[in-house]
Formats: structure tokens, C-alpha cells, sequence
């Protein structure tokens, strides 16, 4: 198959996330915003969980969290090379750590496969006020 078939098919963020050794996916706390009480704020852990179709086995899989109004500055990166059985799906669990965030917006994880772009999950991180 060529990247023109890769979909992202869900994509989660969450507290805590693992695959067992059977194989089955487990997910602790899913979150859509992220609330903080001044910037910058500083989020010590999260997680992102993304199941791609399509892929082929040695495919670039790459995910990046940015700022919805500021694409070019990347919060962070994480790079992968799939390796997967044709038959079935590729997993990927990102863990962000410590990423510091400067204002309040929208932000987006952005995935892409061999750098063309096949989804986004997009979140909001929210000033919370007395």
C-alpha cells in the first residue's frame, strides 16, 4: 500500500496508556482539555494513543504537537519507523513529558507518514478562573 492509504483511524490523550502482553490496549484517563491555574504551565505527563491503517512495514511515522496559530514552533517530536504485519494496524503510544505550555489556545498532535500529513487530534489548554 502507498501513504495515499494510510488513515488514522483514533487517536486519544490520556493520563496513562499500555499494551499488555496479550496485546490489548489500555487507557487511564482520557482528557480533551487540559486546565491550568496561570501560564506558563508546565504539563508533567500525558500520553497520546493513535491506531493508523495502512501502513507499510519501514513507513516514517512521525508525531507532532504544536500550536494551533504557530504550526512551525513544535512543542515536541516523536519519530517511528512502523513495523507491523501487513494485516494489521500500527499502534503507536507517544509519552510527552514536562511540555511547557505559554498561553492559552488550541494546540494539535499532528501525525504524519513519510511527511505527508494524515490526521490531527486537537485539544485545548484552558485558564481556568476564580
Amino acid at each position: 500500500m502507498s501513504v495515499l492509504n494510510a488513515k488514522l483511524n483514533f487517536s486519544f490523550l490520556c493520563d496513562y496508556a499500555s499494551v499488555s502482553r496479550e496485546g490489548k490496549l489500555s487507557m487511564n484517563g482520557i482528557f480533551e482539555n487540559i486546565n491550568v491555574h496561570s501560564f506558563p504551565a508546565c504539563h508533567p505527563l500525558m500520553f497520546i494513543v493513535a491506531n493508523v491503517s495502512g501502513l507499510n512495514n519501514g513507513d516514517r511515522f512521525t508525531c507532532e504537537l504544536v500550536m494551533a496559530d504557530n504550526m512551525q514552533n513544535k512543542l515536541a517530536v516523536m519519530k517511528k519507523e512502523a513495523k507491523i504485519d501487513s494485516q494489521r494496524n500500527f499502534g503507536f503510544i507517544g509519552q510527552f513529558v514536562n511540555i511547557k505550555y505559554e498561553k492559552e489556545g488550541q494546540y494539535l498532535v499532528n501525525f504524519y507518514v513519510d511527511n505527508k500529513e494524515i490526521g490531527s487530534h486537537r485539544f485545548q489548554v484552558c485558564l481556568i478562573r476564580p
